[in-house]
């Protein structure tokens, strides 16, 4: 009964086996496809990762040079600013002067916008009322002689002195979104 048992699974294997070598170019080229499938697969998940890679670090490249140059527009933008309200305050017209800080504030990206009196270091014109007298602690600004900026929250801050004809009557510190 075992003879006749093994003499079955040899037919079978070699039913099998006959199969197999009939077609042994079919096998070799289904192996093959398969092979180069799974191949292709890995490579294009590869091509794939290696994309998003330079795609993230290009769009991280450019974001910096847009704020970078966002930052240079709105330092010149604030110098001029700073013009205009000297000449205002040089003539102590500080309606008109609220007025450039309040139709200032409607541009796109401006946050705020305020006047900080050199002598007393409180906030003399403003375009939050919160901030209204309010004495302005980052001495690095009231002491800053020339137009800077820096970047705090996503929130550009824009630092000016605003200088009279012999002395620095304050500082001009625009807030602006970096958000788009």
């Amino acid at each position: 009964m075992a003879t006749k048992n093994q003499n079955e699974m040899t037919k079978k294997r070699s039913k099998f086996a006959t199969f197999i070598l009939k077609h042994l170019l079919v096998v070799f080229l289904l192996f093959a496809l398969i092979g180069v499938s799974l191949w292709a697969y890995i490579k294009m998940n590869l091509m794939e990762k290696r994309f998003e890679k330079q795609t993230s670090e290009m769009k991280i490249s450019c974001e910096n040079k847009i704020d970078s140059l966002t930052g240079i527009q709105l330092e010149l933008t604030s110098k001029v600013f700073a013009w205009a309200i000297r000449s205002e305050l040089t003539r102590d017209d500080k309606e008109q002067a609220n007025q450039f800080f309040m139709s200032f504030i409607k541009e796109p990206g401006v946050i705020e916008a305020e006047f900080i009196d050199a002598e007393t270091a409180r906030v003399s014109l403003y375009t939050d009322k919160k901030n209204a007298g309010v004495v302005f602690s980052n001495q690095d600004a009231l002491l800053t002689e020339k137009t800077r900026h820096y970047t705090r929250d996503s929130v550009l801050n824009v630092i000016t002195p605003v200088m009279g004809l012999n002395e620095k009557i304050g500082v001009l510190v625009i807030k602006y979104s970096r958000k788009r």
